[in-house]
């Protein structure tokens, strides 16, 4: 019975982290490409927010998802690169810090979002003033999941689990962040790809682990 759960359990994680490693890159990266420019300034732009709210929709319901699967594919790196164990875990806590300051975010446009169709905009324009006042310190943290993504290709590289190229592609396809601060949503697309291609090599060392412990 223990050798059959194990046997179980195995396939379910190797799915599970091949998943995040490609599901997690692509739905992030359709959801900054979609998401149109809410904002004008400190201030929602009420025209764009009419106009574009099926897109608006559509872009944070990709982000939704994203989430869950972005968290393990910052996992599953730190268990390719455990050779080089301090360097995997402080990559892999920088990139939680980095994801869920970005999860925040998101999560306080989502009111912004949903003011399409509202006639009065005083109170809405006070309200999004007050979103970052005062500002929560803790959402400033969002390029974190740069610097944990450049660790764990780094931990990735010295630990010997990947090539090169992959760990690099690991490390650039973390750039999520510099889409939102550059303001150019489409280049989440070859970030994204970057992202999963890097992570190729990454699902072949787990496969070739499980089947050496088999």
């Amino acid at each position: 019975m223990n050798a059959l759960t194990t046997t179980t359990r195995r396939p379910m994680g190797t799915l599970l982290a091949t998943a995040s490693l490609i599901a997690g890159p692509a739905l992030i990266g359709l959801a900054l490409a979609t998401l149109p420019p809410i904002w004008n300034g400190d201030r929602p732009d009420y025209q764009v927010i009419d106009a574009e709210h099926g897109l608006a929709m559509l872009s944070f319901n990709l982000a939704a998802l994203a989430f869950p699967f972005l968290f393990g594919s910052a996992v599953v790196p730190a268990w390719a690169a455990r050779r080089t164990p301090r360097l995997a875990a402080t990559g892999l806590a920088c990139a939680f810090l980095g994801l869920t300051a970005m999860y925040g975010n998101a999560m306080l446009s989502v009111p912004v979002m949903l003011m399409n169709g509202l006639p009065e905009h005083a109170g809405l324009d006070q309200l999004a003033g007050r979103l970052d006042s005062p500002p929560l310190y803790p959402l400033l943290l969002f390029p974190l999941f740069i610097v944990g993504s450049l660790l764990q290709a780094l931990s990735l590289w010295r630990s010997r689990a990947v090539p090169g190229w992959a760990a690099a592609a690991v490390g650039l396809g973390g750039l999520f962040p510099a889409a939102m601060l550059l303001d150019v949503p489409a280049l989440a697309v070859p970030i994204a790809a970057l992202r999963i291609a890097g992570s190729i090599p990454v699902i072949s060392t787990i496969l070739t682990t499980r089947k050496e412990s088999l």
